[in-house]
């Protein structure tokens, strides 16, 4: 029995903290790169974000840096309806932007 509640407690806080590591409250530096399958935030060590929300970028240059906090997310509704090339742009995940300096 104890045995069962200490598995599960486990299992509980893993599910806690891998959530919890979704969004990002801290700012990283990340460079913004274009191309013709979207707007990526790179951050050294990571690799490249896709960003759903890539209008709140859309005066900043590629290349340009930035200090950027973001909440991950799995659905982009943002980017529904958009054509983009057929090419191949390998990236982490999707990311929404919440703040940036």
């Amino acid at each position: 029995m104890n045995i069962k509640n200490l598995i599960l407690g486990s299992v509980t806080l893993s599910a806690f903290f891998s959530c919890s590591s979704l969004v990002k409250n801290e700012a990283e530096t990340g460079n913004i790169v274009r191309d013709c399958t979207g707007t990526y935030i790179r951050i050294a060590g990571k690799g490249d974000f896709l960003v759903c929300n890539d209008k709140l970028i859309k005066d900043k240059k590629d290349g340009e840096k930035l200090n950027v906090s973001y909440e991950m997310t799995k659905d982009c509704s943002e980017r529904d309806g958009i054509v983009t090339c057929m090419m191949y742009h390998e990236h982490k995940g999707l990311i929404r932007i919440t703040s940036f300096k």
